[in-house]
């Protein structure tokens, strides 16, 4: 039911083969031949249209219908988060070495970014930490800032 592609001009294509991360789409090459779209829509040398469709597509449609109803409130909390992981991700690449891989690989990408994020994690933990000591510690011993002379 729900397993068909449109072209511009309303004709349909139909899913043949699956692939690693999606199905291939095709459309009929008589359907394509009297077009007046032949032109711009198809690649040199082919006589019909051809398109691979993702797996998360579906995904990717459900995440936009749900960002169009969007509020107002909920747009201002989205860009407080991307201004805030923005920040995040800047530092992990310009300070820790994320804007590069060390190894090949996705799993050794993954590892690498674990490790990154502890270690920004880390680092952050270790400041909260310190400035709720330097607070105790002031708390306890108030530093006397008035001359007694």
């Amino acid at each position: 039911k729900h397993d068909i592609l449109k072209c511009p001009r309303g004709k349909i294509l139909r899913p043949t083969r699956p692939v690693k991360h999606g199905r291939f789409f095709y459309s009929r090459s008589s359907e394509c031949a009297g077009c007046d779209l032949a032109s711009l829509c198809l690649s040199k040398g082919r006589v019909n249209k051809a398109v691979v469709v993702g797996d998360d597509y579906p995904a990717l449609l459900r995440a936009r219908r749900r960002r169009e109803r969007w509020s107002e409130e909920d747009q201002c909390l989205y860009q407080r988060h991307r201004w805030r992981s923005e920040g995040f991700h800047g530092e992990a690449k310009n300070w820790h070495g994320l804007a590069r891989a060390i190894r090949r690989g996705l799993a050794n990408m993954k590892i690498q970014a674990y490790l990154t994020a502890a270690a920004v994690n880390l680092k952050r933990l270790a400041a909260a930490l310190f400035d709720r000591f330097l607070g105790l510690l002031l708390l306890m011993h108030p530093l006397n800032l008035v001359d007694e002379t």
